[in-house]
């Protein structure tokens, strides 16, 4: 399945969103908007078949990324504690979703339910850092262009997004029923993709990155690497997730194939600009979260530390 995320910057007011539903697309994405986007290039959506990549399968580029060592270029991004840490994880937890049924009532107890998950996986991680965790709020009524929350309306027409301003993961039920008709999973793989960009909020990433674009022309290409890092962190912290938690209560095998197959579909495509990343590095990031190894039969475990994006010093992970 192919998924497109496109970014809007503005300020630093930021609005992270996922991809257009035209044809039952899936994902999140990153984008930073003011409630007022006339004047900026909007997001773009697109729509792609389901792929049949397995949970264990992912394409990789000839190096693994480099993680190792500060950047002294980049030190709010790059350095942030959280990253320093090689080997610092997340918790596994017996993470217990109901049964998903198509209604909106429905979807939102799932949804609410696997933020709980995700918020009993990261909490601790995040305490060894000094960082008290704050929970995302979560918005999914039934129409989408009901949505009027602390980043307005959504007047990009995306299927899920996150509003880093109210701090608010944004799943309309009409929006995402496409995207459930894949399997629930796709829907899981959307939501933890926004919530990586919770935590990027939480952490003090989601602003080093907005101040970094404001000082910016808007056509710098220097804007497209950064919304790509931003995008492939999230995945990363996705995958974390996944490769944790895999087995354990509700999150099955099944549910993580899903994942896999969304996101191995989720890149840029073809004409438009690079903010997110070929659906290759979408792929490699979201399983390097998971599995940090080329090795799939390699001894490791998710780490915070590998999912480092602004210190990978090989470009083609970056692509």
């Amino acid at each position: 399945m192919k998924c497109v995320w496109g970014a809007l910057v503005v300020v630093a007011v930021s609005l992270i969103s996922g991809c257009g539903v035209a044809d039952r697309t899936t994902a999140g994405h990153a984008t930073a908007a003011s409630a007022t986007t006339s004047s900026s290039p909007l997001p773009t959506s697109s729509s792609l078949s389901p792929t049949t990549t397995t949970s264990t399968t992912r394409t990789s580029p000839p190096r693994t990324p480099s993680t190792s060592g500060p950047v002294q270029s980049d030190p709010d991004l790059g350095y942030n504690p959280i990253l320093t840490r090689e080997g610092a994880g997340i918790s596994a937890v017996n993470c217990r979703l109901p049964a998903w049924s198509a209604n909106q009532a429905a979807a939102e107890a799932f949804y609410r339910a696997a933020i709980e998950c995700h918020n009993d996986s990261w909490r601790p991680a995040l305490a060894g850092f000094g960082i008290t965790l704050t929970a995302p709020s979560l918005w999914a009524g039934a129409r989408g262009a009901d949505y009027n929350g602390a980043c307005g309306a959504n007047a990009s027409g995306r299927e899920a997004f996150y509003c880093s301003q109210g701090g608010e993961i944004v799943m309309p039920y009409d929006t995402m029923k496409p995207i459930t008709e894949y399997g629930v999973g796709y829907a899981l793989a959307v939501l933890s993709h926004e919530y990586g960009h919770h935590l990027q909020r939480v952490t003090g990433l989601m602003t080093a990155f907005q101040a970094r674009v404001a000082a910016l022309d808007y056509s710098d290409p220097a804007v497209d690497l950064l919304n790509r890092r931003l995008e492939l962190q999230a995945w990363c912290f996705s995958g974390m997730f996944y490769g944790t938690n895999t087995g354990r209560g509700s999150i099955t095998a099944s549910l993580t194939k899903q994942a896999n197959d969304n996101n191995s579909g989720a890149g840029d495509r073809p004409g438009e600009r690079r903010f997110h990343g070929t659906s290759k590095n979408v792929a490699n990031w979201f399983g390097w979260g998971q599995h940090p190894s080329l090795d799939p039969n390699a001894s490791v475990t998710p780490s915070m530390y590998e999912c480092n994006p602004w210190a990978a010093r090989d470009a083609g992970w970056l692509e």
